[in-house]
């Protein structure tokens, strides 16, 4: 155990300064200290502080060799990194320490996570090689961790679903604790040619330890053939199922990024696909949590990443030594039907300092955070460029759609967007607002009060950080400076 943390250790001492002097690093958005970050894990409110657990590998930037890193916060922005707190150290997580969650009850906190393994040999990893086994660990502290205590095994599953089962959330609810676990169920079409179906399995229990199965989530028809990272809560007595389905076709407006993150209504119909809708319409948004603060508020963070992406786009933090980071963590709330996304309210107390725009209609932002804010669009067209004529993402708003493109006049792809090319997504209604957040390498699109959201990372050089707005809307526009 104490081995595996020291190679963590060494890899964050070896590649720091070269991390640390990178221009794309973040200021308020939790990023790996070193190497690849994907999924948050265990976020919560302990002890006065607030917790975020991520999968973390700080001895390859592209991943693999799997921790838990973990950091806190007093504010959900400024973020103070300890040391990872899990690590592959028992027979039934030897290959990975995969994601799960927290539960916090009488003052102590219970992670709840997936040990993957991989059996050597030929295997196709979805009926054969693999062990998914679901874990508990506690702390009194959110660093140091119990024991690990195995809970559910390969042989208390359905045996209709494959071996890839995982990501459990827990919660209590009168009285019962539930897990949820993304799965996915055997299925073959009409031609005899399987086709997978992603699913939910919901397990219960009286003392945390003991599991049985009480319900499953399988769509009637095929939406997706695996879900990943699923959360189930409640909001405005409507209750929530927030997951990741694999495999969806893309089309025009909808499903437009290689593996999709949403949420359904399950108050309004049993079926998800019914009322599934998109947390994010970004390049960038994937796994997301949420979690219920101390103040009633519904939080959520995702990972501002996708897995599979390397033939489509890439990171350009890469050259100097890590890659990914988390979204900005967003209040939820419920109304006219849906969820509506929008930053913490801690953002409004950071020093925000009021700048105009010259007369050239520019502003460079290279040692800025930015936030800005235009209201009074009605409908009409807005232009936001960011970046340079030669390399910049366009934000282009015109009655109720939203665009964000990276391909210039000719469809080139802009080298600030590796690889990016265009995402788009509709209001109901026409725009009238839109909210934009620019920390570094991220960029964050609020329209209208959070109704649609757009996450995507951007990698401008310092002197190519400049900042265009064209149309009638009433601009408003804040940063804060290193």
């Amino acid at each position: 155990m104490e081995y595996g943390f020291q190679k963590a250790k060494e890899a964050e001492q070896k590649m720091g300064r070269t991390v640390v002097d990178c221009p794309f690093r973040t200021r308020y958005h939790i990023q790996p200290p070193v190497g690849w970050l994907n999924d948050p894990n265990g976020l919560c409110q302990f002890k006065g502080l607030y917790h975020a657990y991520f999968q973390y590998s700080p001895l390859n930037v592209h991943g693999g060799g799997g921790y838990w890193g973990h950091c806190v916060s007093s504010d959900l922005l400024r973020w103070e990194y300890k040391e990872p707190v899990l690590t592959a150290d028992i027979p039934e997580d030897r290959n990975g320490v995969y994601s799960g969650s927290a539960l916090v009850e009488d003052g102590r906190m219970y992670i709840f996570y997936t040990g993957n393994v991989k059996l050597p040999g030929d295997h196709d990893y979805i009926d054969e090689g693999r062990i998914s086994t679901q874990i508990l660990t506690e702390s009194e502290d959110g660093q140091s961790m119990s024991p690990k205590i195995p809970l559910l095994r390969m042989e208390d599953y359905p045996k209709y679903i494959t071996q890839h089962i995982r990501d459990p959330k827990v919660w209590k609810e009168n009285g019962i604790y539930y897990m949820v676990l993304g799965a996915r169920v055997r299925a073959w079409d009409e031609q005899g040619i399987r086709k997978d179906k992603g699913a939910a399995l919901i397990y219960r229990s009286d003392d945390k330890l003991h599991w049985e199965l009480d319900k499953e989530l399988i769509p009637d028809g095929w939406f997706g053939y695996m879900w990943e990272c699923p959360d189930i809560f409640y909001m405005d007595r409507e209750k929530i199922l927030s997951f990741c389905p694999q495999g969806l076709a893309s089309s025009e407006g909808k499903y437009q990024n290689i593996y999709q993150s949403g949420y359904s209504i399950l108050t309004e119909k049993e079926d998800p696909e019914d009322t599934f809708r998109e947390w994010d319409m970004g390049f960038d948004f994937y796994a997301p949590q949420t979690f219920e603060d101390n103040d009633g508020r519904r939080i959520i963070i995702g990972w501002a990443g996708l897995p599979d992406t390397e033939n489509c786009h890439r990171n350009l933090s890469v050259q100097n030594g890590w890659q990914h980071c988390l979204s900005l963590p967003a209040e939820l709330t419920f109304r006219n039907g849906k969820i509506y996304r929008y930053p913490v309210r801690e953002l409004e107390n950071l020093q925000w300092n009021n700048k105009k725009i010259d007369t050239s209609g520019i502003f460079n932002w290279s040692n800025c955070t930015v936030r800005l804010e235009i209201t009074e669009i009605g409908g009409k067209k807005e232009n936001i460029r960011i970046g340079t004529d030669e390399n910049y993402l366009l934000i282009h708003i015109e009655g109720n759609k939203t665009e964000l493109s990276f391909l210039d006049d000719e469809n080139n792809p802009a080298k600030c967007g590796g690889g990016r090319e265009k995402r788009e997504g509709r209001t109901d209604d026409k725009t009238d607002k839109v909210l934009i957040l620019i920390d570094s390498s991220i960029v964050e699109v609020y329209v209208n009060d959070g109704e649609i959201v757009f996450t995507t990372r951007i990698y401008l050089e310092p002197e190519e950080r400049n900042l265009k707005i064209s149309g009638e809307g009433d601009a408003d526009l804040k940063v804060i400076e290193k």
